[in-house]
């Protein structure tokens, strides 16, 4: 959602029309999808449970439940729109006896559990403001057992500014292969006014103030990008 909207701005319409959005403008999408799920079946084991914050319409836990049949997840959004998809998609794939689900954001949401790993993938770009993300990571990183396995995926803005233009107008380019042009037009002018890019050495003092190691890099597609941190 936009920073600073609230859940209910991933209404209905925009929930359903959500998966062929994203993946237009992040050609990579699936590939990112299925990066992580590798990367976290790598480090736990085969009963772990996985907290989703973001879960949206469910591709992660369907991606992630497939690649290992004894996971658990925890799938937290505040829309509930979002959370109706992807219960439908979770059902859908035979995985609902495998997933809990809590309408709420992170920050107020509460657990009987801590949890073996979390993923945070297209949440905190949305989220305004460093100290309001660095509330967020908080939030993600108390309900991790330690040396937990942290993984989020945001669109970033490297240090270069230069740099920065040349992959924006580079994804612009790419995506207008995919969209019509008024579309892709509104879809970036509502990107740059509502996503909060970080640079590298911002993103690395949130996290080690919500008390997680340094961010390992695991993706990059232009401006978008994919981490991996551990709790304490």
């Amino acid at each position: 959602m936009p920073k600073n909207a609230s859940p209910q701005r991933f209404d209905a319409e925009r929930a359903a029309a959500y998966d062929d959005r994203i993946r237009r403008l992040a050609p990579g999408y699936d590939l990112l999808q299925s990066t992580v799920a590798s990367v976290l079946a790598a480090r736990l084991p085969d009963d772990a449970h996985l907290l989703v914050v973001g879960a949206g319409t469910g591709a992660e836990i369907v991606t992630m439940g497939r690649n290992v049949s004894r996971w658990q997840f925890t799938a937290v959004d505040p829309s509930p729109d979002m959370l109706d998809r992807c219960r439908s998609r979770v059902a859908e794939a035979g995985l609902a006896p495998r997933v809990e689900y809590v309408c709420d954001r992170i920050e107020d949401a509460s657990f009987p559990r801590r949890f073996d790993a979390a993923t945070s993938l297209f949440v905190a770009h949305f989220i305004d403001g460093d100290a309001a993300k660095q509330r967020y990571f908080h939030a993600l990183a108390e309900w991790l057992r330690p040396d937990a396995p942290l993984v989020w995926a945001d669109l970033y803005r490297p240090t270069s500014d230069e740099a920065y233009r040349a992959l924006w107008a580079a994804w612009r380019e790419q995506t207008g292969a995919r969209m019509e042009a008024d579309a892709a037009a509104r879809a970036f002018e509502r990107i740059d006014e509502g996503i909060s890019f970080v640079r590298p050495a911002t993103l690395h003092q949130i996290v080690a103030d919500a008390g997680l190691t340094p961010p390992v890099p695991l993706y990059q597609h232009l401006l978008w990008g994919a981490w991996m941190s551990t709790a304490a």
